[in-house]
C-alpha cells in the first residue's frame, strides 16, 4: 500500500499499518520521535508503546522491515 517514506494521512493508512504489523516512525516536525509497531488509532489519535500521539501535530512515516 505505501512504501517506506510515505506519509500517513487517512485513517485506512493507519489501520493498514496497525493489521499488518508495519512500522511507523513519527516526526514532530523534523524532529525524530520514535518508531514501532501502532497499537491503536482513531481520527484524531493513535498509539505506540503506550502514548497517544495527536495525529493533527506529529507526521507518521511508514517503515516497512524495521
Amino acid at each position: 500500500m505505501l512504501r517506506q517514506g510515505d506519509i500517513l494521512t487517512l485513517l485506512r493508512h493507519f489501520q493498514y499499518h496497525i493489521q499488518y504489523a508495519i512500522p511507523v516512525e513519527i516526526y514532530q516536525g523534523n524532529v525524530y520521535i520514535d518508531v514501532g509497531v501502532l497499537t491503536a488509532v482513531d481520527e484524531s489519535f493513535v498509539q505506540l508503546k503506550g502514548t497517544l500521539y495527536n495525529r493533527s501535530k506529529f507526521i507518521f512515516k511508514s517503515r516497512p522491515g524495521y
